[in-house]
């Protein structure tokens, strides 16, 4: 199981500091209180925006190898062992605008290869009044090739679904990932696919990892 969290920055924090303290202070302290049971824990923290506007800094993914780790981590959290973590958290955090989502993994082409010149994120929502499921049918099988093209020697690529959590459905329908060279129309690829009504965000991040004892 693979969860997004989308988190955003206190307003009184650059994305410098706020990333320098996520990963120096905030991961560490979060493997140490809070995750156990956490297969995987990577952040992808914005660096430029390619295109439109993300209402996020960071993109944060968990995995984990179950369900039940997943619920026992909301519930530590939430009690008693998740105080210092939720401290921590609005000294940099813009909390009540975070937001996070289950999804599901489709590998696309190759392997990750974060030393690759360009690691990117595109964040995509089906057009308002278009039927889900036949706009990501649609977006997987002619623009996440498209994507491919717009970059410079891709090295791998992951699309994920969104899945429900809650009332509220998720930001987005998708989140594809992105390794490669560098960009080679990556922006025009976002604007011709916003000019046919969906919501884009596209984002090159820095990717950092945390080996965790439950991987």
């Amino acid at each position: 199981m693979k969860t997004f969290a989308l988190i955003v920055r206190r307003g009184d924090h650059t994305r410098d500091a706020f990333r320098a303290h996520y990963e120096e202070q905030h991961a560490p302290l979060a493997v140490e209180t809070v995750m156990e049971g956490t297969a995987r824990y990577v952040r992808h923290h914005i660096r430029d925006e390619v295109f439109g506007a993300p209402e996020f800094d960071v993109a944060t993914a968990f995995w984990y190898r179950e369900l039940a780790a997943a619920q026992a981590l909301v519930e530590r959290v939430a009690g008693p062992a998740g105080e210092r973590i939720r401290q921590d958290e609005e000294s940099f955090m813009d909390r009540p605008r975070n937001t996070f989502f289950p999804v599901t993994e489709h590998p696309v082409f190759g392997k990750e290869d974060r030393d690759a010149g360009l690691l990117a994120l595109a964040l995509v929502r089906a057009p308002v009044g278009d039927d889900r499921d036949a706009f990501l049918s649609d977006y997987e099988s002619r623009w996440v090739p498209g994507l491919l093209e717009a970059a410079r020697e891709p090295a791998w690529c992951l699309q994920n679904r969104t899945l429900a959590f809650g009332p509220e459905p998720p930001a987005y329908d998708c989140v594809t990932q992105l390794h490669a060279a560098g960009d080679s129309g990556l922006r025009a690829w976002a604007a011709e696919l916003a000019e046919g009504g969906a919501s884009v965000c596209l984002v090159a991040v820095s990717e950092h990892e945390t080996v965790t004892p439950w991987g």
